[in-house]
């Protein structure tokens, strides 16, 4: 008998089956907490299935092929990387940093993030 939560199951609900298929078809991962696709960490699945979509998309792009799989070591924030943080309105909660709405797993990623966002809001 399988068990739901492990790390090659999806949530258990009605959706099961299709989320399965979805995660096949798109070479998606799941770790029992989140999503995982080319490095990618998503809480949602159709965040994941919409990133591999896009990645497909583009035929200058190769697919990365898959999810990634390698855990990261988990940092907590320096003071230097709090005062940047503090600068760009990223927060740490719950081992992940966030901004705006989103988690990301690698202080460098929210970084890039916010910054394109303000470099986007002082050109409007």
């Amino acid at each position: 008998m399988k068990m739901h939560g492990t790390t090659t199951d999806p949530p258990a609900h009605d959706d099961a089956n299709d989320e399965r298929m979805l995660m096949a078809e798109f070479a998606i991962g799941y770790d029992g907490l989140r999503y995982a696709y080319n490095g990618y960490r998503y809480d949602r699945l159709a965040d994941a299935v919409a990133y591999s979509k896009l990645m497909r998309s583009r035929p200058s792009m190769r697919d990365p092929g898959g999810p990634f799989t390698q855990r990261e070591k988990l940092d907590t924030p320096t003071d230097a990387d709090r005062e940047l943080m503090t600068s760009l309105a990223i927060r740490f909660e719950e081992g992940t940093y966030r901004f705006e709405g989103f988690r990301y797993g690698r202080l460098a990623d929210a970084v890039n993030y916010a910054t394109l966002s303000a470099r986007r809001q002082d050109s409007t």
